[in-house]
């Protein structure tokens, strides 16, 4: 239930800070921008995120759902 174990979440949020590196004026740029630097993502980034996912279970499991630091 926790939104900081979706790995969709950690993307957005890489996203978020390559756009805001930019200096955007109007929806247009802001679309451009989206969209140049989503594919600008390394496909091992997203790699990562996925194989990341049994390491960041396990301590929900193990705390029977309870509170980690993810």
């Amino acid at each position: 239930m926790s939104p900081d174990l979706n790995p969709i979440e950690h993307l957005w949020h890489i996203l978020k800070l390559k756009v805001e590196k930019h200096n955007i004026s109007n929806i247009h740029q802001l679309r451009h921008t989206v969209l140049k630097e989503w594919e600008s993502i390394p496909v091992a980034s997203c790699e990562a995120l996925v194989n990341s996912m049994p390491r960041r279970i396990k301590p929900v499991l193990q705390n029977v759902g309870g509170n980690t630091k993810y």
